[in-house]
């Protein structure tokens, strides 16, 4: 997959993000309040998290090798395919 390449004499290229509403509506409350555009908001906060995280090795690891429980991964309950049963008067 390539990369976008910004056009000439921009310095910044789209990157699409999908957010749930709640915490959208989080940044877009937190960017009025500050009263800067929230693209800033997100792109000043996502240093800041690299900057913090990339600092602090251990947090690193764990971001390599996150601890999870793989003992349940794939079990969930799959519906049965087919026509549902009628029920029975």
């Amino acid at each position: 997959m390539n990369k976008p390449t910004p056009a000439k004499g921009r310095k910044n290229v789209p990157l699409y993000v999908m957010l749930p509403p709640d915490e959208r509506a989080r940044l877009e409350a937190f960017a009025e309040r500050i009263e800067r555009p929230f693209s800033w908001v997100v792109r000043d906060a996502l240093r800041l998290y690299l900057d913090a995280a990339e600092s602090d090795a251990p947090r690193m690891d764990r971001l390599r090798n996150p601890e999870l429980d793989m003992s349940n991964a794939g079990k969930t309950e799959q519906p049965r395919p087919g026509k549902p049963r009628t029920k029975r008067r």
